[in-house]
């Protein structure tokens, strides 16, 4: 029976940690830009150089985003028609998981059904998982007008979790710049 117990109370935990670790990401633009006239880019350098990353991660992001923005058929240009600026904003984040007693099962206050996973079966401490989340933006500026133009973020990066790094790394970029062109997904 205590086997049961803690095989359910690791399913729950890793379907919880699944849940949490999906990545959420939204996009703005500016209506009246006319998106077909950006075909060069290159780094806003002001804002990689105030990207709160390790080096190594920083690096990863950035060829994360050339490979992508190489893949739109934008070229990479020391006299660009957009920069691409880079922002990691990061909090700590602290998930708890408990024995999931609700009360056990049964009729309450009048209101209703009242319980849930409660029972004898269960119990035991809380689950504590701490980690720090990133959100990842990636803004597109004009630099004749010196406008931002687009704006993509992903949020709910685990940036303490090393395994697989660079790969979640690209799978996001992937993610909030397939938001790119704004007008394609209009389309679609």
């Amino acid at each position: 029976m205590k086997t049961i117990k803690n095989l359910l109370m690791l399913f729950a935990i890793v379907i919880a940690l699944a849940g949490c670790s999906s990545l959420r990401t939204a996009s703005d633009f500016d209506k009246n830009a006319d998106f077909n006239r950006y075909k060069t880019y290159n780094f806003y350098d002001k804002g990689i150089a105030r990207v709160k990353l390790n080096n190594l991660d920083k690096r990863r992001l950035m060829a994360a985003v050339e490979t992508e923005m190489n893949a739109k058929g934008f070229t990479k240009s020391e006299r660009p028609d957009m920069l691409v600026n880079l922002v990691v904003v990061a909090r700590e984040k602290t998930d708890v998981y408990g024995p999931a007693y609700y009360g056990g099962w049964g009729w309450g206050g009048g209101w209703g059904w009242r319980g849930g996973w409660g029972s004898p079966f269960w119990g035991g401490g809380n689950y504590v998982n701490q980690y720090i989340e990133g959100t990842i933006i990636i803004d597109f500026l004009d630099p004749a007008k010196k406008e931002l133009f687009w704006h993509g973020r992903g949020s709910g990066f685990n940036l303490d979790n090393l395994k697989k790094r660079e790969e979640r790394l690209y799978t996001g970029v992937k993610e909030i710049l397939a938001q790119y062109p704004p007008n394609a997904l209009a389309a679609k």
